[in-house]
Formats: structure tokens, sequence, C-alpha cells
């Protein structure tokens, strides 16, 4: 009888405790630990300070100290998630000998084995990796709307690792992404990912890793969206070299990279802007080519190739926008250049490169940088 009774009197209990200034009668308070797990931006899914706090499991609550227990069928089966979740690293952990830093949004997981870094909001491991993880998702939606690419036109998520030692960078390369590297390394198609050592002697300050992973984030989602196909290695090395270029230009205003050997070795290129040199060139009727530089592998470009490549995709994005994407989309299936332009411009591969060069001419400086 007392066992019969003890539900209704729990329920009974609840029902009058309506005024708990502790949780507003929720039930559940702020986790205790919050200011050692708290994470900063609204992207991450799962974070792994979060995910092992063994007080809330992943929730970021405990349980009211002055209200009945309850069962919230929501907050166990969250629990459960990012138990699960977390134990998804164990893996990854294992090849590096050591628990890492994780953390998963929409489109990214991340490992950050950076202590600090020399920007707001990087000042931890765990802020660094929030920082980035929303970086990423930011450069996500760039690219998309520049395509023109939906949700359901990727394939999968990317990986992203970011070390601070270099025998991490080369064990990981060598595993994650399967080449060995020393610098940057990346695997691309269906399943990206993307390693990099941030060596101070190369890349100097905290915004020249934050180019790094922009420049290899714009080609593993290039070859990860609609079809898994890399297309640097399908002679559509300037779509591939020359948007990632753009996003260099457009939010540091040079560029550091440009990838010339399977494992992304970085070179000193011409810094700055782009647009004097390529202007002269044209000017000077010393361009390269259209169909010369667009009918190669990101292999095989040279250091100049890159400047008209990054140029031929700039005009695309500036003057025909909602072109760029159909025009991948239609090289990535591997349609030759001349039907792709045909189709979405109504231009010859001649007529293309003789557009480009009156719209150099009316648009690129000669002299000074244009700040975009």
């Amino acid at each position: 009888m007392i066992a019969a009774l003890a539900l209704p009197v729990a329920l009974l209990f609840a029902l009058l405790v309506t005024d708990c200034k502790k949780c507003n009668d929720t039930g559940y308070v702020a986790c205790p630990r919050a200011k050692e797990h708290a994470c900063n931006g609204p992207s991450a899914r799962f974070c792994s300070y979060l995910a092992a706090c063994e007080s809330c499991v992943g929730t970021g609550t405990v349980a009211c100290p002055k209200c009945p227990p309850r069962d919230d069928p929501a907050r166990l089966a969250r629990q459960e998630e990012s138990r699960a979740w977390l134990a998804g690293w164990e893996a990854t952990d294992a090849v590096l000998g050591r628990p890492l830093a994780h953390a998963e949004g929409a489109h990214f997981r991340l490992t950050s084995d950076l202590e600090k870094l020399d920007v707001k909001g990087g000042e931890t491991r765990h802020g660094g990796l929030h920082l980035y993880l929303e970086r990423c998702e930011l450069l996500f939606g760039r690219i998309s709307r520049d395509l023109g690419a939906s949700e359901g036109d990727y394939l999968g998520k990317t990986d992203v690792y970011l070390w601070s030692r270099q025998a991490d960078q080369e064990k990981a390369s060598l595993h994650f992404t399967r080449q060995g590297s020393s610098t940057e390394s990346k695997l691309m198609g269906k399943a990206p990912v993307i390693s990099i050592f941030y060596d101070k002697t190369w890349l100097h300050e905290e915004s020249e890793l934050h180019q790094a992973l922009v420049h290899q984030l714009a080609h593993c989602l290039l070859s990860n969206v609609w079809d898994g196909i890399w297309p640097g290695n399908i002679n559509a090395g300037w779509l591939d070299e020359g948007l990632a270029h753009v996003y260099e230009l457009v939010l540091f205003e040079a560029v550091r990279h440009y990838c010339y050997v399977e494992s992304d070795t970085i070179l000193e290129v011409k810094k700055g802007s782009w647009e004097p040199l390529v202007r002269t060139a044209v000017e000077a009727g010393k361009a390269p080519g259209f169909l010369g530089v667009a009918g190669k592998n990101t292999t095989e470009l040279t250091p100049e190739d890159n400047y008209f490549a990054w140029s031929y995709v700039d005009y695309l994005l500036r003057v025909h926008p909602t072109k760029l994407g159909p025009i991948a989309r239609a090289l990535k299936a591997r349609k030759p250049l001349k039907d792709a332009l045909q189709e979405h411009l109504g231009r010859s591969p001649f007529e293309f490169e003789r557009d480009w060069q009156d719209w150099v001419r009316a648009t690129y400086v000669l002299k000074q940088p244009r700040k975009r």
C-alpha cells in the first residue's frame, strides 16, 4: 500500500512546488563545472570538453538540489548521444596516443591540439577549438552561396586536424590523409580530411594559420560537393586553385599558398593584390591563353598560371555570380570546357577570354591594390 502511494505523493509534491527560484521550476541548474567546459559560438553540436564532464555528460545541467527528482527523456537521450560521440573519437586519440580536443558542427569534425592562439577567443585550447569550428562553418556558408550549392549537395562532413607539433602532423597526415607531410596535407572527395601543422617558422601568425585552412577548405569543399570528384586532376586545376585563391585574397588580401605537389607544400608566391599583375600582362599582350591554363591539372599549374586561374574565377564570381556553380558542376561531371561555357554562358572559350580581358582592363588597377 505504501509503495502504491509513493508515486502519487511524489507527483502531488511536484505540483505543489512551482516557485523554485534556483531552477525556475525546470528541475535542473547549470553544471557546477560550467566555467571549465562552457562552449563559445553556436556551431558546435558536440564538444569533447562538455561531453566528458562527469557531472552533466554533455547537457550542461545537473539536477536541482531543491526540487524532487524527475526523469527527462530528452536529457537522458542527449547524455547517451554524448557518450557515444565521445567514444567515437577513441580510435583517433589512439593514433596520437593521448586524449585530444574535438568538436563537431553541421559540416565539420574538428580536432585541435593548439594550446593557445594569439587571437580573441583562442586564448585556451578549448576556445581555439570553437573559434576554428565557427570559421569553418562561416566559410562553408560563403562557398555554398558562391556555388549555389544546397545542404544536400554535399556528400559528407570534412574532418580537420590542427597540430602544434611537427611529429603529430607527420603521423596524422599519413594516417588520416594517406600521405606524409610535415606542413599541410589533405584528402579530397567524398570524405575530405585536412591536416595542418601550425609551424610558426612558416605560418608566422595566427592569421596565416587561418589563411592556410581557408585555402585547403576551399579545395576540399569543392571536391566534395555534388559528386565527390576533385576537379584538380581532371584538367580543371584553374577552377580548383582559382577558387582557393579567391578566398585568400578576399579575406586576407594576400596569397601564401599554391599546391604543386601531392603533399601540398606551401611556397611563397607574389603577395598582395594580384590585380596589377594580371592587368599588366593583359595590357602588354603577355597573358597566357585561357585554354592553355584551363587545360591543366592543379599540380601542373605554374606560379604564374595561378594568377590567371584566380582571375578567371574572380571574373565569374563578380560578373556571372550565378554561373560559377553550374560551370563547376559540369566540369566535375567531365563535360568538355567548351560545352560547359556554351551551355551556361553562351560563349566559346575564345569569347570567354575576350570578355574576361575586356573586364580586366576596365576593372583591375595597375598599381594600387583594391580593397574589397
